[in-house]
């Protein structure tokens, strides 16, 4: 194996341990004194899910680590992975650890573009691992799969911090009330799962998103824009995206079939 191969191979690992250390940090609020669940309070938004919502973390963190375990592997398979991630897998990890170090210390107006750009390398990861022939359900498990659910929840999670951030600065969203907002970007992320479904494959988009906006609703019963709206959509934006993922799929059988 060459020498470069290596080295990326055991700085993915590296960069994949700094950003579970430094997350534990902020999460226990040993970064800057409070906890990310204490700041999120703080400027609360009706964008927020319930806090047991943000135990997806542990999904998240347990799919890369199975990932970063499969690209570590000496076979074609990991050494492929490897390659096709290239530089993004280290990138997008300093942007997760420059992002919760933002926010941590509350420089929201610094924190939101980095975590627009922490999305941006998200997708082009998405697309690296699906490039070339079709993966193997061992790529899926382990490379696809994992990237899916983090970019997934990443997305709901710039909407909320784009909620956050109102908050922060207290705009007063040109005269109409918050709860219409918030409605209006659940309608948002629930198409964005649907077209991911469809175009993209990613089955598990409208999953992710269906979580999140249960959570939405858990947290405010009291808001009834909100706990109506989460009622119906919530499972039906699991239905649709199924729907659009199953269709997308044999979309793309009959494409390569011709």
């Amino acid at each position: 194996m060459p020498l470069t191969l290596s080295r990326q191979k055991a700085g993915n690992v590296l960069a994949l341990v700094t950003v579970i250390a430094l997350n534990g940090l902020a999460a226990t609020g040993a970064m800057s004194g409070d906890s990310i669940g204490v700041i999120a309070n703080r400027y609360r938004s009706l964008f927020l899910p319930a806090d047991y919502v943000f135990g997806i973390w542990s999904v998240i963190y347990l799919g890369l680590i199975a990932s970063v375990v499969y690209q570590a592997l000496p076979t074609a398979s990991a050494e492929r992975a490897v390659r096709r991630l290239g530089i993004w897998w280290a990138v997008t990890g300093a942007l997760n650890v420059a992002w919760i170090s933002l926010f941590s210390f509350g420089q929201f107006a610094l924190a939101l573009p980095v975590m627009v750009i922490f999305l941006v390398t998200l997708v082009v990861i998405g697309e690296r691992v699906r490039t070339g022939s079709a993966p193997s359900l061992a790529e899926q498990i382990f490379l696809v799969w994992p990237q899916d659910i983090y970019l997934a929840w990443i997305s709901v999670a710039l909407i909320a911090n784009s909620f956050q951030f109102a908050q922060a600065v207290q705009w007063g969203g040109f005269g109409i009330a918050e709860s219409t907002w918030a409605v209006a970007m659940m309608f948002v992320a629930t198409l964005l799962g649907t077209v991911m479904a469809w175009g993209r494959g990613n089955w598990l988009f409208p999953l992710v998103v269906a979580w999140a906006l249960r959570g939405i609703g858990a947290r405010y019963p009291e808001v009834a824009a909100i706990a109506d709206t989460t009622r119906w959509l919530v499972p039906a934006g699991v239905v649709v995206g199924m729907i659009a993922w199953a269709a997308g799929r044999r979309r793309g059988d009959s494409l390569t079939s011709r």
